[in-house]
């Protein structure tokens, strides 16, 4: 049971891993401010909305109460319940339990979409707040990289060709002429 979980442990580290990284990657591509400028969103959000919290409490204290008392009586009421149906059905529950312990102890292939998905938000939202530049100017940054890439590929690619195409017609004059000298040597010398 162990090595199963230990193996399971590997097993998602890596796609948890992928979607973070997948998720900073969109992130960062599609960054609607920097990430200093969200972090002062958040920071002027959350002072308003706690001005706001704040007069929502002092109002409901009234509301709170209230509910308190009628949450007593329904947790009463509910434990009553509970306690006749676990009395009335316990053999029925430990089947139950049972069956389904089995279901989760048995069952060998585990999901990895939830993990990659809650790495790939979380990842998301870090890069969100750290972004260095907007969405729009990484975009930019990136095709301007992949451009220069590219011209320079290409420039070397065509430097190579002029390379190897221009020492070509001289070597190969160069053998045919040792080629023929040599010919000539072993005619005279037979």
């Amino acid at each position: 049971m162990k090595e199963e979980y230990t193996h399971r442990k590997r097993s998602i580290l890596k796609p948890v891993l992928a979607g973070s990284a997948v998720g900073a990657g969109i992130a960062l591509l599609l960054a609607p401010k920097s990430g200093k400028g969200l972090r002062k969103d958040l920071e002027r959000f959350t002072a308003r909305t706690g001005k706001q919290a704040a007069e929502v409490i002092h109002e409901g204290r009234d509301l709170f109460e209230e509910g308190r008392k009628a949450v007593t009586k329904a947790v009463e009421e509910g434990r009553k319940s509970v306690m006749k149906a676990v009395e009335t059905g316990r053999e029925k529950f430990d089947e139950g339990r049972e069956r389904l312990s089995e279901l989760v102890y048995k069952k060998k292939k585990r999901s990895l979409m939830v993990p990659i998905m809650v790495s790939g938000i979380l990842g998301a939202g870090i890069a969100f707040l750290l972004a260095p530049k907007t969405g729009k100017a990484v975009r930019k940054d990136v095709k301007r990289i992949a451009v220069d890439t590219r011209d320079k590929v290409a420039s070397l690619i065509d430097k190579g060709k002029d390379l190897a195409t221009e020492g070509i017609p001289e070597a190969m004059e160069a053998v045919s002429k040792a080629f023929r000298e040599e010919k000539k040597k072993i005619w005279h010398a037979a």
